[in-house]
């Protein structure tokens, strides 16, 4: 139901408990539901006779109560109560119910509370949806406003500079990877350890440094630092029988590559990783911080002029403002954009406030519902 609909149907529902009396109405309300108790408590309970005895006083205290209040003209439907009285008195349970439903104003004060309560949430339905359309086109006018400020040619240097970072990502993977291949296991460690002090750098990290370090000192004094990484964890696929012939303490092996699995399988499948590579998703400010490490790291390890150029071009484009601008092209929509240029966006907010001002209008309609409950009591 509307609304005013409701607010009609309450004023209605308000004329009759005027009409009848919100005193005397409650007192009608009162005696219908202790006569109802006493019905349920007469089907339900056991017919002794002590049980039966205080259920006859209960009955002849009500029947005294509802006689003095109609003495008192404080009572209406008393016929009613009567009869439902003297059949109860017969345990006629069904008739008695029937008397008391011929009452035509019970329910009056529960129905008065339901439609004030489909009010009170109907009215807040409709400023909760008044107040979300006004969030709505204040979000829509700053964000037309923001691609009014795009520069268009931004959207072709995106594709370039996407390519570029694809082109880099895969290389500086694949540098990694041959790196790591022929590499000897002790600069392979010490070089991943070292990086991973850097977390912009985004190397795997090992479970504790600790760790790192007592699995270091196992490949120094067991002779293996001049393995590779690949040989080292062919070993660990090795059986007990097996190991001995190639490590000479295969217990603190085991040991000590149990608590730097996860760490060293990661290093093997450094191509896959993070490592090194950069996104557009990087703010300007992260990039101005990463890149100058990234080049200083990859230029100890004797990277490819290619890689440490392309990281140069980028930093460039970082330091000078141009980077923001390009990624900031990222998050806009080609069509909004169009309609921003053509100038149909003011349709769409025109619409949104045409909605809006609607819903105003009907709430300025409408009574605030603390009026319509104060209106009630």
């Amino acid at each position: 139901m509307e609304p005013l609909d409701l607010l009609s149907e309450i004023g209605a529902t308000n004329d009759q408990i005027r009409e009848v009396g919100r005193e005397r109405l409650e007192l009608v309300e009162r005696f219908n539901h202790e006569l109802r108790d006493l019905i349920r408590d007469f089907e339900s309970t056991p017919d002794t006779f002590r049980v039966y005895l205080d259920l006859k006083k209960r009955l002849e205290r009500t029947a005294r109560r509802i006689e003095k209040a109609h003495a008192d003209n404080s009572l209406d439907y008393t016929e009613r109560f009567d009869k439902a009285l003297s059949v109860l008195k017969k345990r006629r349970f069904e008739a008695a119910t029937k008397e008391l439903d011929r009452i035509p104003v019970l329910g009056l004060l529960k129905e008065q509370r339901r439609l004030f309560d489909e009010y009170k949430k109907s009215y807040a339905g409709l400023r909760a949806r008044c107040e979300g359309l006004e969030a709505k086109i204040q979000e829509k006018t700053a964000y037309y406003e923001s691609l009014q400020r795009i520069d268009v040619s931004s959207f072709d240097e995106l594709t370039s500079l996407k390519e570029k970072i694809a082109a880099y990502n895969n290389g500086v993977g694949t540098f990694l990877e041959t790196f790591f291949k022929e590499a000897p296991l002790m600069d392979v460690l010490k070089v991943s350890l070292d990086a991973s002090y850097h977390p912009e750098l985004r190397f795997p990290q090992p479970p504790s440094y600790e760790n790192a370090e007592k699995l270091l000192s196992f490949v120094l004094s067991e002779g293996l630092a001049s393995l590779t990484l690949y040989r080292f964890l062919e070993y660990a696929k090795y059986s007990d029988s097996k190991l001995p012939h190639y490590v000479g303490d295969p217990t603190g092996f085991r040991q000590v590559l149990e608590s730097n699995i996860v760490w060293i399988e990661s290093l093997g499948d450094i191509r896959s990783r993070e490592a090194l590579k950069i996104s557009l998703e990087e703010p300007g400010v992260s990039l101005a911080v990463k890149i100058p490490r990234i080049i200083a790291f990859l230029s100890k390890l004797g990277a490819a002029t290619d890689l440490l150029t392309s990281l140069r071009e980028m930093q460039k484009l970082v330091t000078s403002g141009r980077y923001e601008k390009i990624r900031a092209t990222t998050v806009v929509n080609r069509e909004h954009l169009e309609k921003v240029q053509q100038g149909t966006h003011i349709a769409d907010l025109e619409a949104l406030q045409d909605e809006r001002a609607i819903l105003v209008k009907e709430i300025e309609e409408l009574q605030n519902p603390r009026a319509v409950e104060l209106d009630l009591a």
